[in-house]
């Protein structure tokens, strides 16, 4: 009987990456046929999210529909079989693990467990250790299908004959939900803002203590009234606003940003992954000290990769 491992997909294109990154390497490791989920979380009404890597180069495959946990059915199934799978012996769900403090961390152990024939594995796996093995099989698949296409965008030869430098602002982090938005949610929102502001300041000092002539380039999912809150003479903002798909644009803008020869990366897994997959080997990558954010707290202990420099 074949042996699978399926991946449930959730959350935005950075997160999507992750997960199936980790899931494809996880295969490889278990020696099982790789699937994935890209269906049941993104048809919740709470969803905001949509799937986002059919515009990649993947090699493996969305899963059969039988073996998807959709609906209302699907998922009061799927809760119940993830509460008994403690008692089983042989176990269908592969969970990323986290400690008392609910932080997140590489388990080399979770791939040696005893399983099942057909493995559901979920979580966010948000740490370069779960695939780095399989780096280039990796970076060959999240090549985008429409890169000739992108290859004619204005802001690419600026980026690619100059010392770029890569940086990123999120907006609204904390004000991006279906529920209610709170005053408390805008005014966490408004300080991660600032916070970012701040660490981006001290990453242009230290490039321009250490480049000729870098150009700096920011990418961000909301442009407004960000010149005014940074205040930085000659940035470049990339808005590719003449791409109306949503998902094209992402890609795009992703593309681009992986074409930088420097970085400052924020905790935006969408960021992590425009920095991971640059081929530039010389290039400078700064990343904020973990208690930087007021805010914010970085989930998985092993987010940063160690030759990303903290500032």
């Amino acid at each position: 009987m074949e042996e699978k491992l399926i991946v449930r997909l959730s959350n935005n294109l950075g997160n999507q990456m992750f997960m199936y990154a980790a899931g494809y390497a996880a295969s490889k490791r278990m020696k099982r046929n790789f699937y994935f989920d890209n269906v049941s979380s993104y048809e919740s009404y709470k969803n905001k999210s949509k799937y986002s890597l059919d515009r990649f180069n993947l090699i493996e495959k969305p899963v059969d529909k039988k073996y998807l946990f959709d609906g209302l059915s699907g998922y009061i199934k799927r809760k119940f079989l993830k509460n008994i799978d403690i008692l089983k012996s042989s176990k269908n769900f592969l969970l990323e693990k986290n400690d008392p403090k609910k932080k997140t961390f590489y388990d080399e152990k979770l791939f040696k467990s005893n399983y099942a024939n057909t493995i559901y594995m979920e979580g966010y796996f948000e740490s370069e250790k779960y695939f780095l093995d399989f780096k280039d099989e990796i970076k060959k698949q999240f090549v985008p299908k429409q890169y000739n296409d992108f290859l004619n965008n204005d802001y690419l030869s600026k980026i690619k004959k100059t010392e770029s430098v890569s940086l990123c602002i999120r907006q609204n982090r904390f004000s991006e939900k279906y529920k209610k938005i709170s005053i408390k949610d805008n005014e966490k929102s408004n300080i991660f803002v600032s916070d970012q502001v701040n660490y981006i300041h001290k990453a242009i000092s230290y490039f321009k203590s250490k480049l000729n002539n870098p150009v700096f380039y920011l990418w961000s999912n909301s442009l407004k009234d960000l010149e005014n809150k940074l205040n930085i003479k000659d940035l470049i903002l990339i808005d590719n606003k003449d791409i109306n798909d949503e998902i094209e644009r992402m890609h795009c803008d992703l593309y681009l940003m992986t074409n930088c020869k420097h970085f400052a990366v924020i905790p935006s897994a969408f960021n992590w992954w425009g920095c991971w997959l640059s081929n530039n080997r010389n290039g400078i990558i700064l990343r904020p000290n973990n208690k930087y954010f007021s805010n914010l707290e970085i989930k998985n202990k092993d987010y940063w990769p160690l030759n990303w420099k903290e500032i």
